[in-house]
């Protein structure tokens, strides 16, 4: 760790070792700047800003963290200066709660300064769309009811995935500790330096911290619908099963591994014929770089509807739609006019619900109830046939992850 000293402002930097999957990144890690600040107060103009703290990758692994503290509040234009300058060098910048609180303080503070931002950096500041200025609370809080989190603070993710903090204290409690540093500078320096340390030690594991919940976003990205999504199902298997089994279970690996083995349930909404099924929900186990995901199976008579009904003919004795080209050498008394309501053809066999609904899969016949159920079924291969049915298991599976949200 190195000290310098900038006038009434002291530098401290450091550097760390630390693995990170890049596909959890919101951009190429190099082009990310995150940062945290600490202050003596929420009011900007009630209360003072006393540490910016930074940490960006600076090699492979490697983690280069600055901060900036104000031995005095006359610090504070200078360390919103080397803020700047460094973000100028940066395409996208995250925080925890920053869109709520960091950012405002930044700019409030700059207003006061008469510290206009570079168009550059404004742009990154003044984003509220995620996709220069990344908030990890919000990009985060959408899993914090499916893992069971109580708040959904930054320490409860890292506590989440294991994360042991040396820091034992918040911020608001650091207020009062910044404040008898102050008075202790002169008086008592050795006192001095041992508060400077746990007011530095915060902010530093914070922006450890925030590294380490990168790692969090995998599952984000896993259980997103978005195609362009860097973290995908690279390959899914139907694991061994009976005929007439109630639940069917897929294998499948990952592009990008999970920092922590999670278990979580997702409802199926049943049409009226299924409802007495005994499992009602879908099942996720995910662990490292491997996934399972059960399925209640059933077995029924379901049809397919052919969407491109005006070409078809319903034949009502067979309950089928056929083809106008076929249809010609049917009676006209024994035909009509299909609808998309009754443009099907029937299946009796074992199936599996798509509680997305559509799946992008060339190829893959999506069975329903009736014409309008929102719920679809995918024909699983029967049990002695070589089909396996991994050609679309992965499409099946990706989009059943993004039930879980």
């Amino acid at each position: 760790m190195f000290h310098k000293r900038r006038n009434r402002m002291k530098t401290i930097t450091d550097t760390i070792t630390l693995a990170l999957p890049a596909v959890a990144f919101p951009m190429a890690p190099e082009r990310i700047l995150f940062f945290d600040i600490e202050t003596t107060g929420l009011s900007p103009r009630a209360s003072s800003l006393y540490l910016i703290g930074t940490i960006h990758a600076s090699g492979a692994d490697k983690y280069t963290i600055t901060q900036w503290f104000a031995d005095t509040s006359a610090s504070e234009q200078e360390m919103l200066t080397c803020f700047l300058e460094q973000l100028e060098h940066y395409d996208g910048l995250c925080h925890f709660n920053g869109r709520t609180f960091d950012i405002p303080y930044i700019l409030n503070k700059c207003d006061k300064y008469h510290i206009t931002p570079s168009s550059h950096c404004q742009e990154i500041l003044s984003d509220t769309t995620q996709t220069r200025s990344f908030d990890m609370l919000l990009q985060l809080r959408p899993l914090k009811k499916l893992f069971g989190l109580a708040h959904g603070a930054q320490k409860d993710w890292e506590q989440f995935i294991g994360i042991d903090r040396e820091d034992i204290y918040s911020g608001g409690d650091l207020i009062q500790v910044y404040s008898s540093y102050r008075q202790d500078l002169l008086l008592h320096p050795e006192q001095a330096a041992a508060k400077e340390h746990l007011l530095l030690l915060h902010n530093h594991d914070d922006l450890i911290g925030m590294l380490h919940l990168v790692k969090v976003l995998t599952y984000r990205l896993l259980l997103t619908r978005k195609k362009e999504s860097p973290a995908r199902i690279e390959h899914a298997t139907l694991l061994e099963r009976r005929p007439g089994c109630s639940a069917a279970t897929i294998s499948f690996e990952l592009s990008a591994a999970v920092p922590r083995k999670v278990h979580v349930t997702a409802p199926i909404p049943w049409p009226k014929l299924f409802r007495g099924q005994p499992q009602k929900e879908l099942e996720l186990t995910l662990e490292h770089c491997l996934g399972l995901l059960t399925i209640p199976c059933v077995h029924e008579e379901l049809k397919y509807f052919i969407p491109d009904y005006k070409n078809y003919y319903y034949l009502p004795e067979e309950d089928t739609a056929i083809h106008r080209s076929v249809a010609e050498f049917v009676d006209k008394a024994h035909r009509k006019a299909a609808t998309a309501a009754t443009c099907y053809v029937r299946k009796t066999g074992d199936f599996i619900p798509s509680v997305s609904g559509k799946i992008d899969c060339d190829g893959l016949l999506l069975f329903q109830q009736e014409h309008r159920d929102k719920l679809c079924f995918a024909a699983l291969p029967e049990p002695a046939s070589e089909d396996d049915g991994s050609s679309w298991l992965p499409a099946y599976v990706a989009a059943q992850l993004g039930c879980f949200l």
